[in-house]
């Protein structure tokens, strides 16, 4: 029997972002798979990000949407100069949470171009499960905003600040088995 766990929040989310939600989680295992095209929408918003040993998040592919939102196609550029120090120590506490419980989570951010300009977003991550050895720890997301991309005036986004933080569930530690041994 499958458990649906609903994050705080959940119901408030963007549509597109709670079709990637049930997609992560099916990846996962925790759910039944979403319906066919639940959602292929959003596939010109999806990005990969690597979690590399030395800290770095090298994004490994880029949807068209976003290129044209970020003013470039930020293949190999790295994810976290996005984020200033502070909210960028959350986004790895969020992205190692992802990790542990094997789920998707979601940050909702405030995008914000060099004049300005601002415009609220969803970031959903979740793991995917490749090789690692080969492809490295390798994680989908998804950046959809919540309307008013004409306030950037096609200014490119140049940083993301965290509003709020919506992690999967953690898992409990697995059963420890005490054993007493009388010499």
């Amino acid at each position: 029997m499958l458990l649906r766990r609903h994050m705080i929040g959940e119901e408030t989310f963007h549509p597109d972002t709670r079709a990637l939600l049930a997609y992560g989680r099916a990846l996962a295992g925790d759910s039944h798979a979403p319906k066919k095209g639940g959602a292929d929408q959003v596939i010109e918003r999806l990005f990969v990000i690597e979690r590399t040993n030395d800290g770095r998040l090298p994004i490994r592919t880029f949807g068209q949407e976003l290129i044209t939102l970020f003013g470039r196609d930020l293949r190999e550029h790295d994810f976290a100069r996005f984020f200033l120090q502070p909210d960028l120590m959350l986004m790895r506490a969020l992205i190692e949470a992802c990790a542990a419980a094997g789920q998707p989570g979601i940050v909702r951010v405030t995008a914000q171009t060099l004049c300005g300009k601002t415009l609220g977003a969803e970031l959903l991550v979740t793991p995917l499960r490749l090789d690692s050895a080969m492809l490295g720890e390798r994680y989908l997301g998804m950046f959809q905003p919540l309307g008013g991309e004409p306030f950037l005036d096609g200014r490119p986004i140049q940083l993301l600040r965290i509003a709020s933080i919506h992690p999967p569930e953690a898992k409990p530690p697995a059963r420890m088995r005490l054993v007493v041994v009388n010499d």
